[in-house]
């Protein structure tokens, strides 16, 4: 028997098993496996605060909502998906003193702000627009994955316009790439196109 699905939708609801922690904020899927290795979840209770959440954590995952096999007091042990690096004012007079520069006033303390989004692997955050082999044919709403391995089956793609938007799963066979700020299909926009939408009928 087939394991069910995970359906990462964005924005869906995050429960931990004791209570509501909040909504999924990005997918992130390591291209050279296939795989959909973490969700990014923002706190209901601290909106700037976004956890990386691994996969394994992930015990069921519909359009309605992803449910954690943890309680929220671990979950809000996770690791931070926002990192900040701390610099302090020695840290660029050492840089000068080794470059042998003067610097025409004392440096202050600098904090820098990146997301640990893991080497190689990309973070989906939601409305990346999707490039078929003969141009632009939607954007990603979400990714669906097996329940079991973890390796992305389909990604959901939001297609059309506003008024006559669908919503269609596209083969992960289908994807050629994870490029900056898109997503490339080795399929044509027509392809595409007939594909069935996931809420017809």
């Amino acid at each position: 028997m087939p394991s069910p699905a995970l359906d990462l939708t964005l924005s869906a609801p995050v429960h931990a098993t004791d209570a509501a922690i909040g909504r999924v904020e990005n997918v992130i899927i390591d291209p050279h496996l296939g795989r959909a290795t973490h969700i990014v979840v923002r706190e209901d209770a601290l909106p700037n605060t976004l956890r990386l959440v691994a996969e394994k954590y992930i015990a069921a995952a519909t359009p309605e909502a992803v449910r954690l096999n943890i309680p929220q007091k671990r979950a809000s042990q996770l690791k931070q998906y926002i990192q900040a690096d701390y610099f302090a004012p020695d840290y660029f007079l050492s840089l000068a003193k080794a470059e042998h520069l003067k610097l025409p006033m004392a440096p202050a303390s600098f904090t820098l702000e990146h997301p640990a989004t893991p080497e190689g692997s990309v973070a989906l955050a939601g409305h990346e627009p999707v490039r078929a082999s003969d141009g632009p044919v939607g954007r990603v709403d979400g990714v669906l994955c097996d329940g079991h391995t973890g390796r992305v089956t389909h990604l959901l793609l939001r297609h059309g316009h506003l008024w006559g938007a669908r919503e269609v799963q596209v083969p992960a066979g289908l994807v050629a790439g994870y490029e900056e700020g898109e997503v490339v299909l080795g399929a044509t926009k027509a392809a595409i196109g007939a594909l069935p939408d996931v809420h017809a009928g």
